[in-house]
């Protein structure tokens, strides 16, 4: 009997020798957006909402994002088709469904009667990320040796404008009036290098309506220091409303602008 349990013991030390070296992805490994149930799931010329939170309400806010317009350019640096190489232009539209929240536009009058000229807007309360599809890098982030952010995969990106402002509104909020736009867009340049295939960008919400503490949070994101999942764009151990803030598009070398 002792001896039949040792040969058992054995082959079971063998097992878990092997199954340790054995090497392990590192997609399996680590996957920022799909381990935290970021939504892959924006598309081009097809409304998506997504939430985030404004400060003044208990609500999260219902918006929708929209891909306007992609397209691709040339091969960089020798890439381009199955490499992953390759220049896109991506232009994406963010709107309010309906009009805005009166607790929420009392709340922004009053950061603006206190002389703050950020954190009035709902815009202020989205960002649009650019991202490492498997380790929640932030791509807008440059590498600069240490002294700022590493953007440790090469990719380029170029804000080519501020947001554009569409269709304004107006709020009447007791005896005054809240000014506001229904619609935003904005447009980036990505350039990536050879053999690079895990571009993603998407619009994400914040779960966090203090301006100051969400800018605080994710100060270290924007910098390069820190990935997705560190910021308020994503609730950690809340995979239901993560999928609510952010929604994504994915870049591969088979993406056509059609």
């Amino acid at each position: 009997m002792k001896r039949i349990l040792r040969v058992l013991l054995a082959i079971a030390l063998i097992f878990s020798i092997s199954f340790s070296s054995m090497p392990i992805s590192s997609e399996a490994a680590f996957n920022d957006l799909r381990r935290h149930g970021v939504k892959v799931d924006l598309k081009k010329g097809n409304w998506t909402s997504f939430y985030t939170k404004l400060p003044g309400s208990g609500k999260y806010q219902k918006l929708y994002a929209k891909i306007t317009k992609f397209s691709t350019g040339g091969k960089s640096g020798g890439g381009g088709g199955g490499s992953g190489g390759g220049n896109y232009k991506i232009t994406i539209q963010i709107q309010i469904p309906s009009k805005i929240n009166k607790k929420v536009a009392k709340h922004f009058m009053k950061r603006i009667n206190n002389g703050k000229t950020v954190g009035n807007e709902f815009i202020d309360y989205v960002d649009i990320c650019i991202v490492d599809f498997k380790t929640g890098e932030n791509l807008k982030s440059v590498q600069t040796d240490g002294e700022k952010g590493l953007n440790y995969q090469e990719v380029v990106v170029q804000e080519e404008n501020e947001w554009k402002k569409y269709k304004p509104q107006k709020a009447k909020i007791g005896s005054n009036t809240y000014s506001y736009y229904v619609s935003y867009a904005k447009t980036y340049s990505i350039t990536v290098p050879t053999g690079y295939t895990d571009l993603c960008i998407g619009v994400c919400g914040t779960h966090i309506s203090n301006y100051e503490k969400m800018t605080d949070w994710n100060l270290g994101f924007a910098e390069g220091y820190t990935n997705l999942s560190d910021t308020s764009h994503v609730k950690l151990r809340n995979k239901k409303l993560t999928g609510k803030l952010c929604h994504f598009f994915r870049i591969t070398p088979t993406t056509t602008s059609k």
